[in-house]
């Protein structure tokens, strides 16, 4: 029973606004304004309705409420709100963040090495072969006849076809 006593109920707040950017300005003003956790800015279907979900204990999630109430109001974009003192056991959900949070930097590094040694092997073997045929085929960037002894950058009259260019 002892433990009860120590154990702060957590209670959950629900603000409901239009759009996301007032979202997440009421959200940091909800943060700023009382010790709440943020648990998520959910997207609710249809008119672009944003809901805020947060918890805490039951003054400090009143209070930032009452203040993402006033904020959303004054903008023209309060849907609704809810303060639960006590929700049920099922009510809040479990908090799970800390394992995702390591599986993708385990998976990020197998990623990283993987990546890694593909595009080496591709870089090297690709533009060396590659670009020895383009070179030996065309000399001449104005006729592009590979018979044609001029070089790129060369003038315009050393290339064969340059005098029949004019003529009809």
């Amino acid at each position: 029973m002892a433990n009860k006593e120590h154990c702060v109920k957590q209670s959950l707040g629900l603000l409901e606004v239009c759009g996301l950017a007032l979202a997440i300005s009421c959200a940091d003003i909800m943060a700023k304004s009382a010790s709440i956790t943020l648990l998520a800015l959910e997207k609710t279907n249809g008119s672009g309705w944003m809901v805020i979900k947060i918890t805490g204990d039951v003054a400090s999630v009143q209070a930032a409420i009452t203040t993402g109430v006033h904020f959303a109001e004054r903008q023209n974009g309060l849907v609704a709100h809810n303060v639960i003192a006590r929700p049920g056991e099922g009510i809040l959900p479990a908090a799970p963040p800390p394992p995702p949070a390591m599986e993708p930097e385990a998976t990020a590094s197998e990623t990283v090495d993987v990546v890694s040694e593909t595009p080496v092997d591709t870089f090297v073997e690709a533009p060396v072969e590659e670009a020895p045929q383009k070179s030996s085929l065309v000399s001449c960037n104005l006729c592009l006849d590979p018979k044609c002894p001029r070089q790129k950058g060369e003038p315009r009259s050393l290339c064969i076809h340059s005098g029949k260019r004019g003529e009809a």
